[in-house]
């Protein structure tokens, strides 16, 4: 970028050259959840800081240099932002069929967020560990949690977010000791109403660049055996069948196997 912007926006910046569409309307509450934090009191007071386009302020780079420009501000409420020059990457033409994705690491302020996520997965897929409401994940336990990831580096989640809202994760949960910390497990939820839709491969390829990032070697992830479609993707991505858990997963009286596959990053 031709100008520096506050680490802050760098999220929107990326939203904003990820967009094929040539018109958007995004909420307040949108544009905070693909940030990760919210917006200055001056966005939700002044128009001004929307139809700002000069320093000392560099907010607006994050979608001027995506070629946007804002044309529409209900304060507190709404911004509608229209591209200059339309952008030639599948676009439809109509902006109403494309979906601008992130993915990004969680912020402090994303936690209730998750936890909402999780529960909503949870509650829509019988291929999960818990069922919804089971985990008693708390805001105050899982802030707890990313203060401790980020001194070892090694555990962390990422956040996949579709034109502002939360839409699926993957976890990384590394190990702390020196003689395993090369490993890490994966577990990868994608609401329902984004399956499909190549989120779920994102994630992972994500997942395994950031794990590369922190010297992580050696990934693992448990499947349920009937889980066809997660079998799948991780296959595609190279991740082998070591071994199978008999009777590992109990559903309604049922019994399924459990399946571990690993992927091991050579240096």
């Amino acid at each position: 970028m031709t100008k520096k912007m506050d680490k802050k926006y760098i999220p929107l910046a990326e939203f904003f050259q990820n967009s094929t569409q040539p018109e958007m309307t995004l909420t307040y509450e949108a544009i905070e959840n693909i940030m990760g934090q919210g917006l200055p009191n001056a966005a939700y007071l002044n128009l001004s800081w929307w139809k700002k386009t000069k320093p000392p302020l560099t907010h607006y780079l994050a979608w001027l240099n995506a070629e946007y420009n804002v044309v529409d501000v209900k304060l507190g409420r709404s911004v509608t932002f229209s591209r200059l020059q339309k952008n030639n990457n599948g676009d439809t033409g109509d902006g109403t069929n494309n979906q601008t994705y992130i993915i990004r690491t969680i912020e402090t302020d994303d936690a209730r967020a998750f936890i909402n996520l999780q529960e909503t997965i949870f509650s829509e897929c019988d291929f999960e560990y818990f069922n919804a409401n089971e985990q008693n994940l708390t805001v105050q336990k899982l802030r707890k949690a990313m203060m401790e990831w980020r001194k070892v580096k090694t555990s962390t989640i990422l956040l996949c977010i579709v034109n502002g809202e939360f839409a699926g994760y993957t976890l990384i949960n590394g190990n702390i000791s020196a003689r395993t910390k090369h490993v890490a497990s994966l577990r990868i939820g994608v609401a329902q109403a984004f399956q499909r839709t190549g989120i779920g491969s994102a994630l992972l390829t994500q997942a395994e660049r950031w794990a590369k990032e922190h010297e992580i070697q050696r990934l693992e992830v448990q499947i349920l055996a009937h889980n066809e479609h997660a079998r799948s993707l991780f296959e595609k991505h190279g991740y082998v069948c070591e071994g199978t858990r008999k009777n590992a997963f109990k559903l309604q009286n049922e019994t399924f196997d459990e399946l571990y596959y690993s992927k091991i990053f050579m240096n």
